[in-house]
């Protein structure tokens, strides 16, 4: 399918993992290396708690490595920490938790781990700005039961 785009690359990893990547977006900051990243920990209480994948990828966008190489590249996007963040439909993550503690990971490496909770995929946009610096996006698109498809196509047909 993306034989006609040469700027594409698809390749699955030992473990089953596929990788869709743009040659010519740069990965820098996917290669920056965090040096502690935690998560739930198993003494917290509720209210701390790290719930859905894109509050996770909120942990890890808003490590300390990660704001300062953004700072330094003048990247837009990162979530700093003058900034309110609200992240829609993400609130509670359907009760499961993100859990555990990182050391010395990528930031691709933290957000496949985040994978391992909730399996689907992420996604990582770099848009350059022609002004300054550039701009990314990142977002998590967990894979749901097929009975939660099922539920809304009945619920579609039942409202027509």
């Amino acid at each position: 399918m993306f034989d006609v785009d040469p700027y594409m690359r698809v390749t699955q990893e030992s473990e089953g993992k596929i990788r869709m990547v743009e040659t010519d977006a740069p990965d820098d900051l996917l290669n920056v290396n965090i040096h502690r990243l935690t998560f739930f920990p198993a003494n917290a209480s509720p209210p701390d708690a790290v719930h859905g994948p894109r509050m996770a990828l909120l942990a890890i966008l808003r490590s300390p490595e990660v704001l300062a190489f953004g700072k330094a590249h003048d990247i837009d996007g990162l979530p700093y920490a003058d900034m309110s963040v609200i992240l829609p439909g993400d609130c509670c993550g359907g009760g499961v938790i993100v859990h555990g503690e990182l050391k010395d990971v990528t930031v691709s490496q933290a957000l496949d781990y985040i994978l391992q909770t909730f399996p689907g995929f992420w996604l990582y946009e770099n848009c350059p700005n022609p002004d300054r610096g550039r701009a990314v996006f990142f977002n998590f698109y967990p894979i749901l039961p097929v009975t939660v498809y099922t539920h809304k196509a009945v619920a579609s047909m039942e409202s027509k």
